[in-house]
């Protein structure tokens, strides 16, 4: 298949929900753009974030644009503001959470396709809540872990 470029104007794409008042929506998906990246524009509202988790079948990547975001990683804590950016390998337990909001983000996700997660999750929050969500989490490779105890926090 030959590829071609890919444009997305300002505000479009697939919009999700997510909990605690967070969305995003994607940009660029597998769809477009197959085994490639997938990118999501994101919205987290001060004091929300996902479930400590990892998926060993995908990386992240986030840009943060405004607010501050803490990504625990393993047992340590990063800090990051605008124009920071973090890649967390997806073997690697982590979790977001925004300190400082509304923030706002790019997040890529690469090999594309398990940005489809987040086409069911907010259906998923509604019908079964935490439950449903790991069932959909398994369905993505997506395994939620308990939090580990913070060994160093990183500003």
């Amino acid at each position: 298949m030959q590829r071609t470029p890919t444009i997305t104007r300002a505000n479009t794409g697939v919009a999700h929900g997510h909990a605690g008042g967070a969305h995003s929506f994607t940009a660029l998906s597998a769809d477009q753009n197959p085994g490639g990246v997938a990118v999501q524009f994101g919205t987290m509202p001060e004091g929300s974030g996902p479930p400590f988790h990892r998926h060993a079948s995908f990386d992240e990547v986030f840009i943060i644009l405004e607010g501050k975001v803490e990504f625990q990683a393993g047992d340590e804590v990063h800090t990051l503001g605008p124009g920071d950016l973090i890649h967390i390998p997806g073997e690697i337990p982590h979790a977001p959470h925004c300190v400082e909001g509304p923030a706002k983000l790019i997040m890529l996700v690469t090999p594309a396709r398990f940005e489809n997660f987040f086409h069911h999750l907010e259906d998923a929050l509604k019908a079964g809540g935490k439950e449903a969500m790991a069932k959909l989490g398994e369905d993505y490779g997506i395994e939620f872990l308990d939090r580990p105890d913070v060994r160093k926090h990183h500003d």
